[in-house]
């Protein structure tokens, strides 16, 4: 914010100047200067006297009056001669043709009478009225820049006030509430943005919710079909078939099963996206349920998985749904994984960390940023052999994200892939 004020400020000091050069300019170069002319003319006047005063009385009393004239006006009276190195070729043609050469405001040169010498008038800077007159052209810079920076800091208030509404706004939209809309009252807009944005959250809101319409009711139209399936396969084995079509049987059946696997996913995934639906917090202790986990998959792989606990303290969580989270790791773990998989649960900084390693291929680091997005695929290593069907690690974000925690992703120290599971202020001793 001090850095948008202090552009818009330069930026306004800045087209102040720019018309000012631009006045003084046309002005001064473009037309005649109308100060310079009445000055002359004041002045020409002056040594009109002077030199009628010279011819009629003398040179000396025509001095005297141009000393106190100085005197009156608090003017400084000088006296050069013809060859005075500071009377410059362009001074001494004016003074000739002229006798009069204007040097500066309130400042010029004069000859009159026997013109044997050459009178400088200027301003005596020591005198009072010269110093006020300095003090008021300050003074009036200070109350335009002062106007200037109230009026910048005023109108970088107003945006800002308006700026903030709208990020909170565009927060709230980001971390899922897609009713929520930026105000258009004449206090809260920034010229069309605040319409812009509205228009551009319908649109994104009905395509939201759409895909999860969409989502729930192919999950939902799929069961059908599958339970069919399923109940005439088994008509069909009762029906007396050959060995070889039982392998074909049993084929179809493997696929019948992780298709049915796959809509259980999306379906739960399509539940988890809905933030209405609050969780079940208990406090158990975190061996008593990992266990059952650790035990339960490692039925379903020969890859040893072991688990180290630092620390066992009970934990506020929704035990089913981090079970889920865990296990959905640990599953795809054992799928890459070559020898073995760790599980270490720690501390730290007042959460619960539960880190997943194994030694499989690992993760690519310009992967592991896409790699919770639903039905994202790591390249090609994810094939019919492998498995997987893109949900499972975005299911375990969305369960992350209900506990307001979060998923790192990085590499183990055996080479192979680093999940760690973050819940914020989840410990708490019974």
């Amino acid at each position: 914010m001090k850095r948008l004020y202090c552009e818009f400020f330069i930026g306004i000091a800045a087209l102040f100047f720019l018309s000012i050069l631009s006045y003084v300019y046309v002005t001064q170069e473009l037309t005649p200067d109308s100060e310079e002319v009445i000055e002359f003319n004041q002045a020409h006047s002056v040594v009109y006297i002077l030199d009628d005063v010279a011819d009629s009385v003398s040179q000396s009393h025509a001095d005297e009056l141009l000393a106190r004239y100085a005197e009156e006006n608090q003017l400084s009276l000088s006296v050069y001669q013809w060859d005075n190195p500071e009377l410059s070729d362009e001074i001494i043609d004016d003074l000739q043709t002229h006798q009069i050469y204007l040097n500066d405001s309130y400042s010029y040169f004069v000859v009159y009478g026997d013109s044997r010498q050459v009178f400088k008038i200027e301003p005596d800077l020591t005198k009072p009225i010269w110093q006020q007159l300095d003090f008021d052209e300050t003074l009036l810079w200070i109350f335009f820049y002062t106007g200037f920076a109230i009026y910048s800091a005023l109108m970088l208030v107003i945006l800002s006030r308006r700026f903030r509404v709208l990020e909170q706004t565009t927060l709230a939209f980001a971390e899922g509430d897609f009713a929520v809309r930026a105000s258009e009252k004449p206090g809260d807009r920034l010229g069309s943005l605040n319409s812009s944005f509205n228009q551009m959250a319908d649109k994104i809101s009905a395509l939201i919710t759409s895909h999860k319409q969409l989502t729930n009711a192919v999950a939902h139209e799929l069961r059908t079909p599958v339970f069919r399936v399923q109940c005439q396969l088994e008509m069909l084995e009762d029906s007396g078939i050959s060995p070889e079509q039982l392998h074909y049987v049993a084929g179809i059946h493997d696929d019948m099963a992780e298709l049915e696997q796959m809509i259980e996913e999306l379906l739960y995934f399509a539940k988890m996206e809905r933030a209405a639906i609050p969780l079940n917090l208990t406090s158990p202790y975190v061996s008593d349920w990992l266990d059952k986990l650790v035990s339960k998959c490692q039925k379903d792989t020969d890859i040893t998985i072991n688990v180290d606990y630092q620390t066992d303290d009970s934990a506020a969580v929704d035990v089913y749904q981090l079970t889920r989270a865990v296990s959905n790791i640990v599953r795809n773990a054992s799928r890459y994984a070559e020898q073995r998989i760790d599980l270490r649960v720690f501390r730290y900084e007042q959460a619960l960390h539960i880190q997943i390693d194994d030694d499989g291929i690992g993760i690519p680091q310009d992967e592991r940023a896409r790699i919770l997005e639903p039905f994202y695929r790591v390249g090609t290593a994810r094939d019919r052999e492998s498995g997987g069907h893109g949900l499972g690690l975005a299911i375990v974000a969305q369960i992350m994200a209900r506990h307001q925690g979060k998923v790192e992703i990085g590499a183990s120290d055996s080479g192979g892939a680093r999940f760690t599971l973050i819940v914020p202020q989840a410990l708490a001793t019974d």
